[in-house]
């Protein structure tokens, strides 16, 4: 589990094909991976990802399989490439963001970007957990959705996040990972279960 509270900017210095998925080696530095170890949970860019291999100097390496490689952004990103980094949580650390799983559930477009505004288009069914003002994770950022326009959402920006993370980063068009509040979806698919949505006739 994480708080979408991106803790360091990683990059990409590896990309191996393994089967039919691929390895990943991420650096980062030394003091991030302090306390790692081969099997630790560990979220790049919003994927919950498992730590196969640690190497002196911050060098992370994690087996990716096609599934991810099917509902994330991993499989676009090159050698080079800036990631977001969160290591997952201990029972007594402060939840700075809200509860991400890194369960990514689809993947986003930046439409536009104005100022500190940043405006998603998100794949059909994922607009449905859209609302004003709800937690929303892009790339693993925590974040509060401001408005939505159909599957058009837009965030506000400061530069703090803009500076610690991708999003600064980032231009229009860019892809990026999208994990819904896990309250909002749980709630929304029990009362679509409970309360089909009635087809018109």
């Amino acid at each position: 589990m994480f708080s979408g509270i991106v803790q360091e900017l990683g990059e990409i210095f590896s990309i191996q094909p393994r089967d039919e998925g691929l390895t990943i080696g991420v650096k980062c530095s030394s003091t991030c991976v302090s306390t790692l170890e081969s099997g630790c949970s560990v979220a790049i860019d919003g994927i919950c990802l498992t730590l196969v291999k640690l190497e002196e100097e911050g060098l992370m390496f994690f087996d990716i399989i096609p599934e991810t490689l099917v509902c994330t952004t991993i499989g676009e990103r090159i050698v080079g490439d800036r990631v977001n980094i969160e290591r997952s949580l201990k029972a007594s650390d402060e939840i700075g963001g809200h509860m991400v799983s890194g369960h990514v559930c689809g993947v986003g477009e930046i439409v536009r970007i104005e100022k500190n505004r940043y405006y998603f288009r998100v794949p059909s069914s994922l607009s449905i957990y859209l609302f004003e003002k709800g937690f929303i994770a892009v790339d693993g950022i925590s974040l509060t959705v401001v408005t939505v326009e159909e599957d058009v959402f837009s965030v506000g920006l400061i530069p703090e996040t803009l500076s610690r993370t991708t999003l600064g980063y980032k231009r229009e068009g860019a892809k990026v990972n999208i994990e819904p509040d896990m309250a909002t979806k749980t709630q929304v698919d029990t009362l679509r279960r409970l309360y089909p949505p009635q087809q018109n006739k």
